[in-house]
Order: C-alpha cells, then structure tokens, then sequence
C-alpha cells in the first residue's frame, strides 16, 4: 500500500526491453510512478515484495517463469496477495482465454495504445 502523498510504485515485468523501457517512461511520466522493471518472470514476486508495489503489469509470456505462474505465485503470497494485476500480451484472444480463470481479466492486448494504457493503470492503481 502507498503511503498518503508517496508515488505508487509498479513493478513491470517484460522480457522485452523495448516494450519495458517504452512503458516504463511513460508511465514514469503520466501517472507519475516509480516503475521497477524485472525482465524475468522468476525474479518478480521478490520485488512485488521488496518495493511493496501498489501495481503489477505481468506480461504473459516470459522466461523464469510465465505471467500466470507469477501471478498464482503472488496470489497465494500473504504480504502481496491482494496487489492489482494487469496483464500484458501479445495474443489478446488466448490471453484473455488464459486469464479468464480465478477472477483474472484485466488485460492489454500489445501493441496497445498508450494513452489506453495509462487509463487502466490508473484505474488500477488503489486510491
């Protein structure tokens, strides 16, 4: 949870750098936010923990370990289990049949808008 006054944080997990440095400095500079990029699905879930992130974007394909492992991964974790969680894809049709099981929906289909973008973070992110 963000402290009254303190910018949220997002933890972004792609394994693309484009996409991550491009959503990233946009979000850095719209909303604004600390973002704190994770290239690997394996290493996210440490710093959901380490940051006490106010958001989660999860792309769905990633090494490690995928967008969906990582959010079941977060989801049965007591300290960030109730953390926001937008997905990212490439594959709208199959991601969003992917996540459509246990309350996941929120997801972006790439290459996304990023004025859409901003609006579901916002929307997302608490408070």
């Amino acid at each position: 949870m963000t402290p009254t006054g303190a910018r949220p944080t997002i933890v972004l997990a792609d394994d693309d750098p484009a996409v991550a440095a491009l959503v990233a400095d946009t979000l850095r500079a719209d909303i604004p936010a600390d973002v704190v990029v994770v290239e690997n699905g394996a290493l996210v879930v440490d710093a959901v923990i380490d940051s006490a992130a106010a958001l989660l974007i999860l792309d769905i394909s990633m090494p490690g370990a995928s967008g969906i492992d990582v959010y079941d991964i977060v989801r049965n974790h007591a300290a960030v289990g109730t953390t926001p969680v937008l997905f990212m894809t490439a594959e709208p049709e199959a991601g969003l049949a992917t996540v459509a099981g246990n309350g996941r929906r929120d997801v972006i289909a790439k290459p996304f808008d990023l004025d859409e973008l901003v609006r579901r973070v916002r929307a997302l992110l608490p408070g």
